[in-house]
């Protein structure tokens, strides 16, 4: 990438694309007080080096997923088994490898009960898992790469809708042409569709970082106690620019990730929550390698056909 191209201004459209994939290159540019040319051209890169893909989440109540838990996950033996068959579970959303006691965290999302409990024995019976730590999220209460709950499952999907979010989750940024193309529709009947889609929250389309390869640590995430109200509480870390947050029950009250450009920035977020009075524990792990993250396939939509 041209020297040009300042790291503040690749910085901050890449930030923006997190927000909204789809956001058109022209309406960056002028909101970041950039060229055209520049926008286009901080996004190729972050592609072509496979530091991003662009591609489409789904709404956990498209896919009949009802719970939601963090694991921390103790290993006996070696490793790499244990990472290949958690990242192959279909009931897995993000898997990492971590620097502290549990070499592996782990999101599940679910269906009506007793899928949580049966993911749970399977995961246990991996060879190499030694225990889990389970966190139950009450809430997820951020989530960039993920659409957040609807609140409602009545939203219905039909054989087009299902076509276009396949799609997306190829090619985020795919001209509604081609996707009328790939749905049997106009480009207008696409554009349609999508904005129904996006403006119910169904479906996010996002710029999603691929950290299954960089060389620095990209992310921490934290277990949080604290004396506080909820509501007090996620005042704070809302306050912090959490990428994700989630009210927990188990071992802490919120489980959080945090990214930042630097070490120096993480460590001050980490520094500002052990200050605040209201903390009464900050547990932090480095995200040293994301294996998975991925929010939703369009296969597994499971709400019944639109009439």
């Amino acid at each position: 990438m041209a020297a040009e191209v300042s790291q503040g201004a690749r910085r901050a459209v890449l930030n923006a694309l997190q927000e909204d994939g789809r956001a058109s290159y022209s309406h960056l540019a002028t909101h970041l007080g950039l060229s055209r040319r520049h926008v286009t051209q901080i996004v190729q890169h972050a592609i072509d080096t496979n530091e991003l893909r662009l591609t489409v989440s789904i709404s956990p109540d498209l896919l009949a997923l009802k719970r939601f838990a963090y694991l921390q996950v103790a290993v006996e033996g070696a490793v790499e088994p244990v990472r290949r068959a958690l990242v192959e579970l279909p009931e897995t959303t993000f898997v990492a490898d971590v620097a502290g006691t549990f070499p592996i965290d782990v999101e599940v999302r679910v269906g009506a009960d007793p899928h949580l409990s049966e993911v749970l024995a399977a995961i246990t019976e991996i060879p190499g898992v030694r225990s889990l730590r389970t966190h139950l999220y009450e809430s997820i209460e951020v989530n960039r790469y993920s659409p957040l709950q609807m609140g409602h499952t009545d939203f219905k999907v039909d054989a087009a809708d299902r076509a276009i979010i396949a799609h997306l989750q190829r090619d985020g940024r795919a001209s509604f042409r081609e996707l009328g193309e790939t749905a049997g529709l106009s480009a207008g009947g696409a554009r349609l569709r999508f904005e129904r889609l996006n403006s119910a929250g169904a479906v996010k389309v996002v710029a999603m970082p691929v950290r299954d390869h960089q060389r620095e640590t990209p992310s921490i995430g934290m277990g949080i106690r604290t004396k506080a109200s909820t509501k007090e509480a996620l005042e704070l870390l809302h306050a912090l620019e959490p990428e994700f947050l989630a009210a927990t029950i188990g071992s802490y009250n919120f489980v959080a990730t945090f990214s930042r450009e630097s070490a120096q920035e993480l460590i001050a977020v980490t520094d500002r929550l052990r200050a605040d009075p209201s903390i009464t524990a900050v547990e932090a792990w480095a995200n040293l390698r994301v294996l998975k993250e991925q929010y939703g396939e369009g296969d597994k939509l499971a709400v019944t056909e639109r009439g």
